[in-house]
């Protein structure tokens, strides 16, 4: 079991929405949202890419050297210009999920099996890891000390899991219940953290529309 993939936050996240007992994926749709706006995250953390005006740009050619993420940066830069964060969240949610999860399953971090009618269904090798990482989560929301004392790449972590409601302690009654104090990690968190309550929030808003949310 290769465990240096959890070095980045959208494996840490992916590992912490797997539903041990049911072998499933929590969040439903929000899921692939939080995904993307984790690897864009890693990215901005990293250096690879930096605000400009509300949009991302790509630090020239570097790289991090994990696929998943370069990826993602190699599609940025192909875009031509500079895109809006919460647009980059919206985008190919899909595919980065799935590049993710055999990201993991190679490193044996998880196993992917078929259930009924086909669904896939997720094995954690470690489920003290999603034990652990869900804590840290749902203490960095509860918790009453300084959300300027929290590390950033767990305060990203914890807004991602939040606003995807990726775990039982970080319910949408939880999460409304500490509106404030995730309004706060979420500006802690930066540009990615807004990006995707937008991205959310434009979901919901189709939605209820009619329009559906892609």
């Amino acid at each position: 079991m290769d465990t240096r993939v959890t070095d980045t936050l959208p494996a840490r996240l992916f590992l912490l929405a797997c539903d041990a007992q049911k072998g499933r994926l929590t969040g439903g749709a929000e899921f692939g949202y939080a995904v993307r706006a984790a690897v864009l995250s890693e990215l901005e953390e990293r250096g690879c890419l930096r605000d400009e005006g509300g949009r991302a740009r790509p630090a020239g050619d570097r790289r991090t050297g994990d696929p998943v993420l370069d990826g993602v940066l190699r599609e940025i830069a192909g875009y031509g210009r500079l895109r809006k964060w919460h647009w980059l969240v919206h985008r190919k949610r899909r595919d980065t999920c799935l590049a993710l999860e055999q990201q993991l399953e190679s490193a044996g971090m998880i196993k992917i099996g078929r259930g009924t009618f086909g669904r896939k269904r997720f094995q954690v090798a470690d489920p003290a890891l999603t034990e652990r990482l869900r804590a840290d989560a749902e203490t960095a929301l509860l918790d009453g000390g300084p959300v300027k004392a929290v590390p950033r790449p767990r305060a990203a972590l914890t807004t991602m899991a939040a606003l995807a409601h990726l775990s039982p302690g970080l319910s949408r009654w939880v999460t409304a219940k500490n509106r404030k104090r995730l309004k706060e990690l979420i500006q802690h968190t930066g540009v990615t953290g807004i990006a995707l309550k937008k991205a959310l929030d434009s979901r919901k808003a189709a939605m209820s529309s009619g329009g559906g949310g892609g």
